[in-house]
């Protein structure tokens, strides 16, 4: 028979080790509960970046559709007023050479008007 000191500290061996395991137990548990809770962090977090993703992607589509419409009307001004510009810088080439201290004549003002006003007319209001 075994002696009831041996059986006492058996069972208080036994309790401690059931303790650890229930311990060890509780701590898979809870690192499991903690493992699901980063994974929805994780999961919530990727849609939350896919979102923000997409609404970039929308931003920088709507921005290259405003700058292609800029750059097609750009085009038309430029060669609607290319010409223009370039006949009258060659009437302004051709004109004759003024000393320094005169005044423009009527012509190159005329020039000059008409080049402003072109330019104008070719900005979109």
């Amino acid at each position: 028979m075994i002696p009831v000191q041996y059986r006492a500290l058996a069972a208080g061996v036994a309790v401690l080790l059931l303790m650890a395991l229930a311990g060890a137990a509780g701590w898979f548990t809870n690192g499991w509960r903690h493992g699901a809770e980063i994974a929805d962090l994780k999961r919530a977090h990727a849609e939350f970046r896919a979102t923000l993703s997409e609404q970039a992607l929308a931003d920088v589509q709507a921005d290259a559709a405003t700058i292609r419409a800029a750059a097609t009307e750009f085009a038309t001004i430029q060669s609607t007023l290319a010409p223009r510009m370039t006949a009258l810088t060659k009437e302004l080439r051709n004109a004759p050479k003024l000393p320094a201290d005169c005044r423009p004549d009527p012509v190159r003002v005329r020039n000059l008007d008409a080049a402003i006003d072109a330019v104008n007319q070719s900005i979109p209001r």
